[in-house]
This record gives C-alpha cells, sequence and structure tokens, in this order.
C-alpha cells in the first residue's frame, strides 16, 4: 500500500490481494486506487463480491461507491447463486441489498435451463429474476421468448408481462400475459391466447395450461379447428385433452364442417370433438339444443353423436328432421353421410313422416320403423316402413288434389319425385279406403303421431358464428428446438396455421 495523490487530494493505492468488507460482502482484486474523501474504490483483475447469502460476482475491473453501496464490476463478469449463473459484459450490485442488474446482454444458466435477454436484474433475497429485451428461455422440452420476463428461482415460476411465444417439440403457444411454473409445467395465460399442435389450433381469451398432464381449460371467446376434418368450433369455456384428442366448448357452441363442398352446421349447448391417437377415427357430440342444418336439411335434438368409422349420425331425444316440405321424426334417428351428404336415415320407434302438399294439407307415414333415401338434392327418394304402417296421401289430378288415400297395413315402400309419392307399394293385408275431399273430416286428415311445428324448424340465425376469429400471428422464428426433442416434421405443422409476423 502506498499514497497516491486523486484529484488533488491523497488517495491509497493498494497492490496483491486487496479484500474489503461492506455491508456483510466481501470484496477482493489484484489493484485497487481507494479514495477515502469521495469513500470510491477502483479495482482492477481478480475481481471477485462475496455476500453473505452464498452469491459470488466476479469480473475483470471494479468501481465501488462505498456512500451508494453500489459496485459496478465489467468485463467477462458472472453472478453465481446455489445453481445459477448469470454471465454478462458489466453487472451493478448493491452489496447492501445485494440487488444485482445489467444492460449489455446477459445469460443465466439454471441446471438445465438457459436464459438470455438484454437487460435484466436479480434479487437473491427475494430470488427474483427480471428480464427485459428480446428475452429467451430454453429448457430440454420449450422455449419461451418474450420482451419481459419475471422468473423465480425458488419457484421456478415465469411471469409473463408482453406478447410470449412457447415451442415444444409439438405445440406452439401464444398469449400476451400470465404465468407458468416450468418444473411442473403448467400455467394461467390471458390475452389473445393461441395453442397450436399438429392438425389443431385453438384460441381464447384466457387458458390454464398443464403440458404434463396434457389438457387445459380455455374461458372467452374459444374457437378451436381440427385440420384434417375440417371442422371448427365455437363458445365460451373450452376444454381440451392432447393425449386423448379431445376438445370441448361449451355453452352456445357452435360448429362449421367444410369437408364437403355441402357445409354442415352444428349448434347446441356444447359440442366436443375426439379422435382416438391409434386408429384417428374421430367422434363429435353435440348436447343440448342441438341444430343441424346441411343445404336443405334442417334438424333438431337434444343429444347427436357423430362417428367417422361409419359416417353416420345418431340423433336422440325428440329428435326431428326437416327439408323444403317435409318432416321425419322418431324416438331416435340415425342418418348416414356419403361423400359428405346426409344420404339416408331410420327413424325408430314411432316413426313419423309428414309431407306438406299445400297450406292446410299434408300426406302423412307412420310405423313402428322406417328407412328412407335421399336424393342428391338431399330431398326424399324412398320410403320404407317397417311394421305397423299407417299412411294417408292426397291423390292428384293435373296438380290439383281431389281425394285422399288412407291404409293400414305391415310394411310400406312410397317414391316419391320432386319431393310428392308418386308411387307406392303396400305388403301384407293392406286395408284402404279413397276419400273424396269432400267426404274427408277434420279428425280424419291428421294421423295420431301428426305434428307440423314448422316454427321449431332450425333457421340460418341459428347457425351464425358468435364472433369473427383472428389467429394470433407468431411473433419469433425458431431455428432450432432443444437437441433432444427437435421435430423438424412436426414443427412445419404448426406454421400451417402461426405464420412469421
Amino acid at each position: 500500500m502506498k499514497s497516491l495523490d486523486i484529484n488533488g487530494h491523497k488517495g491509497q493505492l493498494l497492490k496483491g490481494n486487496v479484500q474489503f468488507e461492506q455491508s456483510g460482502s466481501t470484496v477482493y482484486c489484484d489493484e485497487a486506487e481507494y479514495d477515502p474523501t469521495d469513500e470510491t474504490l477502483r479495482g482492477i483483475g481478480g475481481v471477485k463480491i462475496v455476500n453473505t447469502g452464498g452469491s459470488v460476482v466476479t469480473g475483470n475491473r471494479l468501481f465501488y461507491d462505498n456512500k451508494t453501496h453500489v459496485a459496478f464490476v465489467e468485463g467477462k463478469v458472472e453472478l453465481k447463486d446455489e445453481s445459477m449463473k448469470l454471465s454478462t459484459p458489466w453487472l451493478r450490485y448493491n452489496t447492501l441489498t445485494k440487488l444485482g442488474w445489467y444492460g449489455a446482454g446477459g445469460k443465466i444458466i439454471d441446471k438445465e435451463t438457459q436464459l438470455t435477454s438484454n437487460r435484466g436484474s436479480y434479487d437473491p433475497s427475494k430470488h427474483q429474476l427480471f428480464f427485459q429485451g428480446n428475452v429467451k428461455l430454453i429448457t430440454p422440452d420449450y422455449v419461451i421468448q418474450t420482451d419481459t420476463l419475471q422468473y423465480n428461482t425458488q419457484e421456478k415460476k415465469a411471469n409473463f408481462m408482453s406478447f410470449t411465444q412457447i415451442n415444444t417439440d409439438e405445440d406452439l403457444i401464444l398469449f400476451e400475459g400470465g404465468y407458468y411454473f416450468t418444473e411442473e409445467k403448467n400455467g394461467f395465460f390471458h390475452t389473445k391466447f393461441a395453442y397450436s399442435s399438429p392438425g389443431k389450433t385453438l384460441i381464447a381469451d384466457s387458458a390454464w395450461v398443464n403440458q404434463k398432464a396434457k389438457y387445459g381449460i380455455t374461458k372467452g371467446h374459444v374457437w378451436s379447428i381440427d385440420s384434417a376434418e375440417m371442422f371448427q368450433i365455437w363458445g365460451n369455456q373450452g376444454f381440451y385433452r392432447d393425449d386423448i384428442g379431445l376438445s370441448m366448448v361449451y355453452p352456445n357452441a357452435k360448429g362449421i364442417q367444410t369437408k364437403s363442398k355441402d357445409t354442415l352446421f352444428i349448434a347446441a349447448d356444447t359440442l366436443e370433438n375426439s379422435r382416438r391417437p391409434i386408429s384417428g377415427k374421430q367422434q363429435t357430440r353435440a348436447l343440448n339444443k342441438v341444430k343441424i342444418m346441411q343445404k336443405q336439411t334442417r334438424i333438431s335434438a337434444n343429444r347427436m353423436i357423430y362417428t367417422s368409422e361409419d359416417s353416420t349420425f345418431r340423433l336422440r331425444e325428440n329428435p326431428v328432421i326437416w327439408d323444403s316440405s317435409s318432416r321425419l321424426s322418431g324416438d331416435s334417428v340415425n342418418l348416414v353421410i356419403k361423400n359428405g351428404k346426409m344420404r339416408e336415415g331410420e327413424l325408430f320407434p314411432n316413426a313419423f313422416i309428414a309431407l306438406q302438399e299445400d297450406s292446410g294439407r299434408f300426406s302423412q307415414i307412420q310405423g313402428d320403423s322406417i328407412h328412407y333415401f335421399l336424393n342428391s338434392n338431399q330431398r326424399i327418394d324412398k320410403t320404407q316402413v317397417f311394421r305397423k304402417g299407417k299412411a294417408l296421401y292426397y291423390i292428384k289430378e293435373q296438380d290439383t288434389i281431389n281425394s285422399a288415400f288412407t291404409v293400414d297395413c305391415t310394411n310400406m315402400e312410397f317414391r316419391f319425385n320432386a319431393g310428392k309419392i308418386s308411387t307406392v307399394h303396400f305388403y301384407v293385408e293392406p286395408k284402404g279406403k279413397i276419400y273424396p275431399l269432400q267426404e274427408l273430416s277434420d279428425s280424419e286428415t291428421k294421423l295420431s303421431r301428426f305434428k307440423w311445428n314448422i316454427e321449431d324448424k332450425p333457421t340460418l340465425k341459428d347457425f351464425q358464428t358468435p364472433f369473427p376469429v383472428k389467429v394470433p400471428v407468431k411473433k419469433y422464428k425458431i431455428k432450432e428446438l432443444p437437441a433432444s426433442k427437435s421435430k423438424d416434421s412436426k414443427d412445419s405443422k404448426k406454421r400451417k396455421w402461426f405464420g412469421n409476423s
């Protein structure tokens, strides 16, 4: 140690194993200039700051202000605390509060987690890190990119304050706020939330996601799409399980399938879409106040199940089918789809069909079960009645109704032309009678199951989507995911729905 002139007053030059203590921290360096008047110290070489909490700061050069308790360290700076290591060109460190911050870019490594950012700070008393500017958090399972991030090293919890993008080997998540537990792999996200996995996309106002269990809950302006089936769903809330390919939207759910040129519309309180992981077979369920529309066909029921394995809609609980001039019903209804169109169906038991002839007259068919076929325009082409058949239909001459025919028999077959009965066949002891119109009483114009509740027929308004869809745009490019998990083919599928800004 020797005397040194510093700005007109005496100071000290110290060399070799320089060490001093301040506020519980011990500072080391190879050489130092100490100004007792300003209470400042400049250190060079082998700079190290050790505090009682266990954190250690190292670097090449040091400026320390004893009045503010702030040390400025630069040159290959490292801050180590338990399992965490921060590397940065320079660091400001308060020996009293143990708070450190940097502004020239930094990298933090905590076990298998790596984080980089332009600016950051660390509070060891709270185990809290705060980062801003090009923040990237990399783990073996995912990459998180954002502008502002707060991270707790003890809780392993990340808090997000700006647009954030999370990439895994199969999934992409976008949002603008929330939190995420990096070891437990679950969190809550809000504001323009979007989730994408191969072949599926989901957006909502907010979501709770569990990556380990592969399920999540969404709320507010929920929309999802299955790209393979070209099936979209809207609703207020949602639930999904990625491991079994299940997504559910409720209440006031609306669905649209555009797989064929004739769009299929569905509305219900709850819509559920699932796909078996191995076979890829799809099942769609609609529950409560179900309404369906495709071209001229309108359907209402309280429960519907559709399976891609046999391309069949199964309608239960008061199912009714309308087209432009007919109404079909039964306790249960099955509808078969061929080439994206409804082509045949079965009504059972208590099957009934009503066909409007004019404003006040209806031809009617009923039986224990009815199998019917639709033409390419989805109008009735042929009907087969099995057991307990009964019919009332009107006979025309030159497009004018002049009589009615009633018949009872075991089985029947009707063929249609332009939605009107053209040919009939009766089997097993048919009993029939022709009535001139003037001799047909009002009580005889309706069979026992007759109903024409046209006011309940679904309209286009019932299927209007509740809100427009705007899929958020991916902001950050991912050149590679962590090597142990990266799968380029699956990442390319995500880009089908999330383009780069």
